[in-house]
């Protein structure tokens, strides 16, 4: 189709030399009705599609077999010289729509490569179809920490326009966050209202920032319903967070975290999935085997410090051990030669219910690591029927279990009728940890209120 000045009346072109604009209008056009020019070209060309020209400042093309002039789009984002987040793709490539002078529709051909060039294209494709004033093709995912660039040019039916200017961004490096490890409390444990749920942190590769961590738990593992969330930032090796969601009373729960890289905005999958029971403690509430009946209603007057629980032993101590106030030595054995300072005693959840009992005596200045191994509770403290339930009972991983000291001897005492405190008659706070049996469990805690949380998880 012969090219006619009369069907493109509203736009002109001005030479490069500045003059007479009309010789240069056989060269360019504009659009009838609803066709738009959308730039004034600043330079004209009557070229072969077969070969187009990639310079950036050549806006139109007119085909001499078929007389279909073609606007090249514009590009619109990513901008000139972007920085991209690895993380934020698979990238978007956005274009002002082109023009025809055709009755083809037109489409779109997309190219990114790593040289200016695009002797190296790293990506294309053709045919993409038309979107309304702007079209977007989402990329495939490229390799990070490199320079890229991109075009496009549109195509009228057998007749490509020109390759549009040549935009170049910077894709940032690649951020893998693996997903946490869950902790505590383990599968099938339980969860005290005094608790928190405690995870391994992610392993990462690459420039990762400071990684956030969003705990979930729902009342069924399909996470249909979620009851409580909460997103703590990095702590230490592990990460926890307190649960401070009214549950509901020994019912189960499961929980589930996933990680994410502030600074790239890479998210982790999901760690897996564990299920927990909730539990509220109350000392005065928990039945009390082989020592006195009320225990739970003492006054509360130490506050555990540390809870160790490494391979080679079980290693608790308090405020009053050492100190100037320290619990007074009671006499102990058959002719009373003997003292006793306080007991180490262990609560454990067993059917749905708290029992507890004061086992390892210590005399001043014992060595603490006499409560023996973790791995070794079920035989070393619990080894006959004095203990109910408790006999034979070995924590799992991650399963709540509590500890305390109380003042003097406290074993083989079962009713306070023979509890006889002849210097004082005290107990320390229950301080709720995740069982473990390998060195991971190690806890401080600090003074204060009666529900006592680790202020420092190593």
């Amino acid at each position: 189709m012969p090219f006619s000045y009369e069907r493109f009346p509203a736009y002109g072109c001005v030479g490069q030399e500045g003059n007479v604009w009309q010789e240069f209008m056989k060269k360019c056009f504009s659009l009838v009705g609803a066709l738009t020019l959308l730039v004034v070209a600043t330079a004209c060309s009557n070229k072969n599609p077969s070969s187009p020209s990639t310079a950036a400042q050549a806006t139109s093309t007119s085909d001499t077999k078929t007389g279909v002039t073609i606007v090249t789009p514009l590009p619109v984002s990513p901008a000139t010289n972007a920085q991209v987040k690895f993380g934020d793709q698979p990238l978007a490539l956005t274009v002002k729509n082109g023009a025809t002078s055709g009755k083809a529709a037109l489409t779109y051909s997309f190219q990114v490569a790593t040289d200016v060039d695009f002797a190296s294209i790293v990506y294309s494709k053709d045919g993409v179809a038309e979107g309304t004033g702007q079209t977007s093709l989402k990329i495939d995912p490229l390799t990070g920490d490199k320079d890229y660039f991109w075009r496009v040019r549109a195509v009228s039916g057998s007749s490509a326009g020109l390759y549009s200017t040549t935009r170049q961004f910077h894709l940032g490096p690649q951020v893998v966050v693996q997903p946490p490890t869950l902790v505590a409390p383990g599968q099938g444990g339980s969860l005290n209202n005094f608790g928190s749920l405690v995870v391994a942190n992610s392993q990462r590769t690459g420039p990762a920032g400071q990684i956030f961590y969003k705990f979930e738990v729902a009342d069924s593992a399909a996470f249909n319903n979620i009851v409580f969330t909460s997103t703590v930032p990095e702590q230490g090796s592990q990460t926890a967070a307190a649960m401070t969601a009214s549950l509901t009373v020994n019912a189960t729960y499961f929980w589930r975290v996933t990680a994410t890289d502030s600074s790239s905005g890479v998210t982790s999958a999901p760690s897996g999935v564990s299920s927990f029971q909730y539990v509220l403690f109350d000392m005065r509430q928990a039945t009390i085997y082989d020592s006195p009946s009320d225990l739970g209603f003492w006054p509360e007057t130490a506050k555990i410090t540390l809870v160790n629980l490494q391979p080679g032993g079980i290693i608790v101590d308090f405020d009053k051990r050492t100190s100037a106030n320290r619990w007074p030595d009671q006499p102990f054995g058959d002719n009373g030669n003997g003292t006793i300072q306080y007991t180490l005693g262990m609560c454990l959840f067993i059917n749905s219910h708290w029992d507890c009992s004061a086992v390892v005596q210590f005399w001043y200045g014992r060595d603490l690591s006499a409560g023996g191994s973790p791995r070794e509770v079920s035989f070393n403290w619990f080894y006959d029927r004095r203990w109910g339930p408790m006999l034979g009972y070995q924590p799992k991983r991650g399963e709540t279990v509590g500890f305390f000291v109380g003042a003097g001897n406290l074993r083989d005492r079962t009713s306070p009728s023979t509890a006889v405190c002849p210097r004082t008659c005290e107990r320390s706070n229950v301080v709720l940890i995740p069982w473990a049996e390998d060195g991971s469990a190690n806890y401080s805690f600090s003074t204060g209120p009666k529900a006592i949380i680790p202020t420092t998880l190593r």
